[in-house]
């Protein structure tokens, strides 16, 4: 079962404070951020930092991403959650939802799920991403109530306001009949809402269901046009779709070099498939000459990702051997 990433606030380091800001600290904050977008961080985490220190939650919040990430100091997960606290406890939003995201994931502390939901519950009035990320915690019952009504009507909300992941995971909850009743035609136009906000993973499954017939009529064309949409947003899954696209000439002109470049970046991201699926070109010589020990190389990746088709082919090759 496919568990996405849980989102976390990074995208520009110009986070929202909610408490008084004076004339002053408006003029150093402004500084704080151009210095960043500049990638001057020596100069940000100055200004940020004296800000910080006067209880300024946007600079603590920005001080917070730089350890997070190692933008310009090294990265300490530690010092990002230290400063998260201080900005989440005045109302830093974004600082709340990254705080929870640290303590779903255990980063440098204990991992706890009731405390991840307690953050994002508190920052999912006024944040779309932390409500998805406390519609996630319901719908697997970590650390709240398991409830996939809760995280229909979480999703829902989220989904109106126009947020990309929500309306993709509406789209998984009517397509499985979790929370709602299944109705895949609402599902389908979910996913299409999604795709069309540039939500790769929405992208990628729209051109796997193109691909392989899967609600839509098979066509290969579109199935070309999303995965290439996804592959434009760095979707791993994208390079094992467009890979097999070329291997077996469908929408594209056959091309069995181009199909093991793809499966290989999509293997070299971990995609255990991709893997498989380069074991399988070797072993039949399919585009390539063949070769057995390449081949079981491939197979081998693959089984260490915990494929059982590839953990077969593995016995099956070494027996031979």
């Amino acid at each position: 079962m496919f568990r996405p990433k849980f989102i976390y606030s990074v995208l520009i380091l110009a986070g929202l404070c909610f408490g008084a800001i004076t004339q002053s600290h408006s003029a150093d904050y402004k500084k704080g951020l151009q210095a960043a977008q500049k990638q001057d961080f020596a100069t940000a985490l100055r200004e940020f930092r004296a800000l910080a220190l006067d209880g300024h939650a946007a600079s603590q919040y920005n001080i917070a991403l730089m350890y997070h990430h190692g933008r310009g100091v090294p990265q300490d997960h530690g010092k990002a959650r230290q400063w998260y606290t201080l900005a989440a406890e005045q109302g830093h939003i974004s600082a709340m939802n990254n705080l929870g995201s640290m303590y779903r994931r255990g980063e440098d502390l204990k991992r706890s799920y009731k405390r991840a939901g307690y953050w994002y519950k508190r920052a999912s009035s006024k944040s779309n991403t932390a409500k998805a990320n406390l519609a996630y915690l319901h719908r697997y019952g970590l650390g709240v109530k398991k409830s996939n009504a809760i995280a229909f009507k979480l999703y829902s909300e989220a989904a109106k306001a126009g947020h990309a992941q929500s309306i993709f995971e509406l789209g998984r909850l009517y397509e499985k009949g979790r929370g709602t009743k299944k109705n895949m035609k609402e599902a389908a136009r979910q996913y299409k809402l999604a795709a069309r906000k540039n939500y790769p993973r929405a992208q990628y499954l729209l051109g796997e269901m193109y691909h392989k017939g899967k609600y839509f009529k098979k066509d290969y064309t579109q199935a070309e046009r999303w995965y290439r949409f996804a592959q434009n947003g760095k979707y791993t899954s994208a390079y094992y779709g467009m890979g097999l696209l070329y291997l077996d000439g469908l929408g594209v002109p056959k091309d069995p070099k181009e199909a093991l470049r793809l499966l290989r970046v999509a293997s070299n991201r971990g995609h255990r498939i991709a893997s498989f699926e380069l074991g399988r070109i070797y072993e039949k010589g399919l585009g390539v000459k063949q070769d057995m020990g390449e081949a079981l190389k491939w197979y081998r990746v693959s089984a260490d990702r915990q494929y059982g088709k590839a953990r077969t082919k593995v016995k099956e090759l070494e027996a031979k051997r």
